[in-house]
């Protein structure tokens, strides 16, 4: 099973996990997440991360979520990316992590194609022209 973390800006992290769980009626064990606090050093965060993975000790491995490309919680995770164990997306978006904790039993590969998939068709332009 892959584990699932949400690394991002303080109570994006914390409402992402809400929303999800408010969604899909349950907890859901393979999901954490680490609150990036804009006062916290950011050689912190990266221990808390680390030690979290090595806390998880996941078959098949982690996969990362941010918020933002760019920002802080995202250059952290970066330094976590280990090939075909540790896994990072940029530009978490509900649909995303819906997809991604509904594929936590398939390999890390997978999760993170459906994942993506979730993203992407989770964005929808509708416009005052359609009917």
């Amino acid at each position: 099973m892959v584990s699932i973390i949400v690394i991002a800006h303080s109570e994006i992290a914390n409402s992402f996990a809400y929303c999800l769980e408010h969604i899909l009626a349950k907890r859901v064990d393979s999901l954490h997440i680490l609150a990036v606090k804009k006062t916290e050093d950011s050689e912190s965060i990266c221990e808390r991360a680390k030690e979290l993975i090595d806390k998880l000790h996941p078959d098949g491995g982690v996969l990362l979520l941010c918020d933002l490309f760019g920002a802080t919680p995202c250059n952290i995770a970066q330094r976590l990316v280990v090939k075909d164990r540790v896994e990072l997306i940029t530009g978490l978006n509900l649909p995303m992590l819906i997809r991604a904790v509904s594929y936590v039993k398939s390999d890390l590969r997978t999760i993170v194609a459906k994942a993506i998939e979730g993203a992407n068709s989770g964005i929808v332009h509708i416009s005052g022209d359609a009917v």
